[in-house]
């Protein structure tokens, strides 16, 4: 494989048009045909924010990625501020949870929420949620737009979310999250 293919591939990937771009390029005007379809991340919003039943669905599939099992409702908190913070200060945010939720949805024909958390794990891994590589020509189902953007966009901003709450700190061993003190009197004796 060539480093034209290879290349090539990675711009196909990503959802720019190379023969589009070079005509732009050639021509100095930007080619609206080069540019990835908006309407794939972000069609028009229903509502300006989450309902319940949708956040519900998103919460049980972050736990799916993030534990593989139900989280507290400590670590739910954290996840439910990523997602509201994201929905109202981040454009688009809102438009790929709700794709997020009404692909699983169709996957599952009901609400994701629903199922036991091991129905869950085993929708996940059959159609390859977890993960947030998509191969070039990998087959992506029967909803291969929302499964894109599900796998490139949704669980990588889940994933984080989780890992950058103090519930996730956790995971890795701090019992208290960077930035706060976890006793004043570590900080003010002499270490021994």
């Amino acid at each position: 494989m060539t480093r034209r293919i290879l290349l090539q591939r990675l711009l196909l990937i990503l959802g720019i048009d190379l023969a589009g771009l070079m005509r732009s390029r050639s021509a100095h005007a930007v080619n609206a045909a080069s540019l990835p379809d908006p309407a794939v991340f972000d069609p028009p919003l229903k509502t300006e924010t989450l309902s319940r039943a949708e956040m519900g669905d998103l919460i049980a599939f972050a736990e799916v990625l993030v534990e593989g099992r139900r989280l507290t409702l400590a670590e739910r908190k954290y996840l439910v501020e990523h997602i509201e913070e994201r929905t109202k200060r981040t454009t688009g945010y809102l438009a790929l949870y709700q794709l997020t939720v009404s692909t699983l949805r169709r996957l599952v024909g009901r609400r994701f929420g629903s199922l036991e958390i091991s129905k869950r794990i085993d929708l996940v891994a059959r159609h390859r949620l977890g993960t947030a590589q998509v191969w070039p020509g990998e087959d992506l189902g029967p909803f291969p737009e929302g499964m894109r953007a599900i796998r490139t966009r949704a669980v990588p901003d889940l994933i984080g979310g989780y890992y950058g709450s103090p519930a996730g700190w956790a995971v890795v061993g701090y019992t208290t999250f960077p930035g706060r003190c976890e006793d004043l009197t570590r900080y003010v004796r002499a270490e021994s």
